[in-house]
């Protein structure tokens, strides 16, 4: 992949980098060492509405739709936020997130310190830490004496969340419509036309789902506005599980990918509203298929 500072990368290669990435999906390998440090800087939130954004954004972009390659769903959280390099509780915590992302650690169940020491042949102090930094996402809760549980939201706590979530994301929507460049509308358009097989596959659920949130995340992290992608990443894990729920069939996803595919076209246009208006309709719709299913699985 080129390195910022020399020179723009094509549309295309970008496009072919997000293919390659989403391709990689939920098959990456075990925790292992941090990589190679990232130098690019995300965009100024100073940087006017319509003009290109730098290479070095664009070039980091990419590495945050790579993130996969760590082997876990939340890598990215650190990869495109503060940080450049994964530090080995970020790498313990990211793998650890996943699991818990993809119920492969069960809501409410227990997590035990010294099993993931063991696993990943290291002391307890950086699995604490690990444990913190997933605490702070919201994708587990520290008990004093007793250690860290993975979160089970209540119907209420998630109607909370999203509530806090859809505002949000129209103001990520009206942000980025604003902003539009032809890079990164050529980086959504990869991911979206990535979508559509997804969407027909009776099992691809957990894969559209997951590429859903990078390229909101993406969205976010070139909204120009620092705060807004932190909150919408928390935002984001807190919700992974449900949000899956909510696109478990095939007709949902259609519907999600529609939405998506119009969204797409307001972005490219500069319209600001239309944008705001899809993103909202997609999380309500979401919302509404969530608390159904809750509710008729008597988990509310």
């Amino acid at each position: 992949m080129d390195v910022p500072g020399r020179g723009r990368l094509g549309i295309l290669a970008m496009a072919q980098l997000l293919i390659a990435a989403i391709d990689g999906a939920l098959r990456g390998p075990p925790v292992r060492a941090a990589p190679a440090p990232y130098t690019a800087r995300l965009p100024d939130a100073d940087n006017q509405p319509g003009h290109s954004m730098e290479p070095s954004a664009i070039t980091r972009s990419s590495a945050f739709l790579q993130a996969n390659d760590e082997g876990s769903a939340t890598s990215f959280r650190w990869l495109l936020g503060q940080s450049k390099t994964l530090t080995l509780p970020e790498q313990i915590a990211a793998h650890v997130g996943d699991r818990i992302l993809n119920s492969a650690i069960e809501p409410g169940e227990w997590i035990r310190e010294q099993d993931l020491a063991d696993e990943f042949a290291v002391s307890r102090s950086p699995v604490r830490e690990a444990m913190r930094l997933l605490e702070k996402e919201g994708i587990v809760r520290i008990h004093p004496r007793r250690g860290a549980q993975a979160t089970q939201l209540s119907l209420k706590e998630i109607e909370d969340l999203q509530e806090v979530r859809q505002a949000l994301v129209r103001v990520v929507a009206r942000r980025v419509a604003a902003r539009s460049s032809p890079e990164l509308v050529a980086i959504l358009e990869a991911g979206v036309a990535q979508l559509a097989p997804l969407a027909e596959d009776p099992a691809g659920g957990d894969a559209f789902g997951e590429t859903l949130s990078r390229l909101t995340l993406c969205c976010a992290a070139h909204s120009g506005n620092d705060r807004l992608f932190t909150l919408i990443t928390s935002l984001s894990l807190q919700m992974s599980r449900y949000t899956r729920l909510g696109l478990r069939s095939v007709e949902r996803r259609k519907r999600s990918l529609a939405l998506w595919r119009k969204s797409l076209q307001a972005i490219r246009k500069g319209d600001a509203d239309e944008a705001e208006r899809l993103w909202a309709a997609r999380l309500d719709e979401n919302s509404a298929e969530i608390r159904r299913l809750l509710k008729d699985s008597g988990a509310a």
